[in-house]
C-alpha cells in the first residue's frame, strides 16, 4: 500500500500572519505590523510568544499560543491559500532549524 509524507514550511512572517488571522476570528485584532517580537519556543511541543504593540492604549503586550493554537492557525491559513490538506491525512505541527512546518503523513 503506498503512503504519502508531505511538509509545508511556513516563513516567519507566513506564521505572523497565520495568527494575526486566527486571533480576529477570536476577538484579538492586530496588524502584522504591530508585531514588535516573535519568540519560538521549542520544547516537548511548539510554542509562540508574540509582543503586539496597541496603538489605542500606546503599551506592548504579550500574546501566547499553544500547539493546538498554532496548528489551527496553520491549518486554516492552508485553506485560505487553497493548499488541499487531505481529510484522512494524519497532520502534526513540528520544528526544525529551518521554522515550523505541518507535516502531514496519509497511510
Amino acid at each position: 500500500m503506498p503512503t504519502e509524507n508531505r511538509d509545508i514550511y511556513f516563513s516567519e512572517n507566513e506564521v505572523k500572519i497565520a495568527l494575526m488571522q486566527f486571533s480576529a476570528r477570536k476577538g484579538l485584532n492586530f496588524k502584522v505590523e504591530n508585531i514588535t517580537g516573535f519568540n519560538m519556543i521549542n520544547k516537548e511541543t511548539v510554542s509562540i510568544e508574540l509582543k503586539v504593540f496597541d496603538a489605542q492604549s500606546g503599551k506592548t503586550g504579550t500574546v501566547k499560543y499553544g500547539h493546538p493554537e498554532i496548528a489551527a492557525a496553520l491549518m486554516r491559513y492552508c485553506m485560505f491559500l487553497k493548499i488541499p490538506l487531505p481529510k484522512a491525512g494524519k497532520k502534526s505541527l513540528q520544528s526544525s532549524k529551518n521554522g515550523v512546518f505541518l507535516n502531514i503523513k496519509i497511510l
